[in-house]
């Protein structure tokens, strides 16, 4: 898998997501798992609509939070490249 920060990750459509005070619980029914995520991935997992690349949505946590841009970067491709192993995204 080629993932940089041009990559367009969007939520996968088998995977469904509810946010309860800042968490998201996802459901992967292929899997049969139940997974949560913090606020910030939760931010991530939102702005994956398959319309934004990684770099958008770093720069996106990067207002949102106090982060500098490099290490939104680089944690923002980390997670989305741990999501996408576990079939929650997919690349465009």
């Amino acid at each position: 898998m080629q993932l940089s920060l041009s990559s367009i990750p969007k939520r996968n459509h088998d995977v469904m997501g509810r946010t309860i005070e800042g968490e998201t619980v996802l459901v992967l029914p292929v899997q049969g798992e139940v997974k949560v995520i913090n606020e910030v991935g939760s931010q991530i997992w939102q702005l994956a609509d398959g319309q934004r690349s990684i770099a958008e949505i770093a720069a996106q946590i990067c207002q949102q939070y106090a982060v500098e841009p490099a290490q939104a970067e680089t944690d923002t491709l980390q997670f989305v490249r741990l999501l996408v192993e576990k079939g929650i995204l997919s690349l465009v």
